[in-house]
């Protein structure tokens, strides 16, 4: 079951996500998607080159999901997408390149808007007929992972159901003193926290993975870096994403449980944050490709069964119970109506489905 979602309004560079129309068009490896945008660099505008795979086969019910690619830094989106094509494979994987090969984090070469194009790139593929818009995922590796950071602290599109960070956790200028900042303009390492100056609220009900390594040169427990940034220890980055997504026990810190070999697992909601560490130096070991595989799942069919609380594909006693036990609060799996509040409404609507199986 997809886990029912309310969305907060963030501050003054949340990426809102905008109306979308229908289509009446599939999306195929030889569809041009062409997202442009002008800034101090390109004052006529720049059209963001982007790289489409949409796998052979049939369709899945309710449509493709998708999932975006974001390249590290001097790398393109091509070559990531067929990076990616046998990991992903029940993907459509996406693959937009950065200006001069790079993302606009801090001291890149680029002033490019990123998080604005994907934001638009996001909405733009929720108009495709083959394509579920409840599904679009992200992820980053390296460069490409601070940029799928910042999306993941600003964008509230409620499609936007998971994002993966490669070796490049949250840096102390995506979280300062608490909170989780993006830049309101331009970002400059002459800036204090280059630029970060605007607090957000981060939408809940998102999946997300922290892929870092303790041998790597993006320092795993936290500091300075080799690229101008400071970053926040692994552990605790994947906390603060947790207390997001409504966590509220203590950080795991230490070991956490062993998955095979030299990685381990830190697991928060149920496996909804997850942070897995590693010895792959600046990349991904088999075990952590794996990982993300199955994290992002594209082969797994979601069936949207309205009325089941409690996520077993039936509407029964339980799902009541359940919703009873959340009365008044906002609990995202019971506010099945989808309106903040646990309330008579969603007694009524899970009443009305039950015995249902789905």
């Amino acid at each position: 079951m997809i886990k029912r979602m309310s969305y907060l309004l963030a501050l003054p560079c949340l990426i809102l996500a905008s109306a979308t129309t229908a289509s009446a068009e599939d999306l195929t490896n030889a569809t041009s998607i062409e997202i442009s945008k002008s800034w101090s660099q390109e004052t006529s505008g720049w059209t963001y080159p982007m790289a489409i795979w949409v796998p052979d086969g049939p369709e899945p019910q309710g449509g493709w999901p998708v999932c975006i690619l974001l390249h590290g830094f001097g790398g393109n989106g091509q070559g990531f997408v067929n990076q990616f094509k046998q990991l992903l494979d029940c993907h459509v994987l996406v693959g937009p390149t950065g200006y001069s090969n790079s993302w606009n984090i801090c001291s890149e070469p680029s002033e490019a808007p990123d998080t604005e194009m994907v934001g638009d790139l996001i909405d733009q593929l929720q108009t495709y007929d083959n394509i579920n818009p409840n599904r679009i995922q992200l992820l980053g590796v390296s460069n490409g992972s601070s940029l799928a950071n910042n999306v993941l602290i600003t964008n509230d599109n409620p499609g936007l159901t998971s994002v993966v960070s490669v070796v490049s956790q949250l840096s102390e200028y995506q979280f300062q003193d608490g909170e989780f900042y993006c830049p309101s303009g331009e970002t400059d390492s002459d800036l204090d926290a280059c630029g970060y100056d605007s607090p957000q609220l981060v939408s809940p009900g998102r999946r997300y993975l922290a892929v870092s390594n303790v041998n790597d040169f993006i320092p795993y427990y936290g500091g300075p870096s080799g690229v101008g940034i400071d970053f926040l220890p692994a552990q605790w980055a994947i906390f603060f994403v947790a207390v997001t997504q409504g966590y509220q026990g203590d950080p795991i810190i230490g070991d956490g449980d062993l998955v095979e070999g030299d990685t381990f697992e830190y697991v928060y909601l149920d496996g909804d944050v997850v942070h897995v560490r590693g010895f792959a130096q600046h990349g991904m070991s088999s075990i952590q490709q794996a990982y993300v595989r199955d994290f992002l799942d594209g082969c797994g069919i979601v069936v949207d069964c309205p009325g089941d609380v409690n996520g077993d594909l039936q509407v029964d006693v339980e799902d009541v119970l359940e919703l009873i036990g959340n009365w008044g609060t906002n609990d995202p799996d019971s506010d099945v109506d989808d309106d903040d509040d646990v309330d008579t409404d969603d007694l009524l609507l899970v009443l009305s489905q039950y015995g249902q199986n789905c």
